[in-house]
């Protein structure tokens, strides 16, 4: 279970950010879903470009042990947690961008 446990932070913490965006600015994200997507499309490249560079390079290290075990690239370069994890962060990234800079109830002007 131990193995799981970081992978469902990373999701849970995902619900709990989207959910507060998409709460009160659903229609307005909705309407932009597809910029959304595209951030997340680019995200997932950037993530299958420089990932393995980063890792062969030995920049970090992924502890076997808290990773979901399914590998691309071999064990040890990058784990399939990674693409989940960045396609999570970039859609709450994107969304939080649209909502504070761009909606009709931007925070920031």
């Amino acid at each position: 279970m131990e193995r799981y446990i970081p992978t469902l932070i990373l999701i849970g913490t995902a619900i709990v950010f989207h959910g507060i965006l998409w709460a009160r600015n659903a229609a307005f994200l909705w309407s932009r879903r597809r910029t959304i997507l595209a951030v997340m499309l680019i995200a997932e490249v950037w993530q299958l470009v420089t990932d393995p560079i980063g890792a062969i390079w030995g920049a970090w290290r992924i502890n076997e042990a808290q990773v979901l075990g399914i590998w691309l690239y071999g064990v040890g370069i990058t784990p399939i947690d990674n693409l989940l994890g960045i396609a999570l962060v970039s859609s709450a990234a994107a969304c939080a961008v649209l909502v504070f800079g761009y909606s009709p109830r931007r925070w920031v002007w």
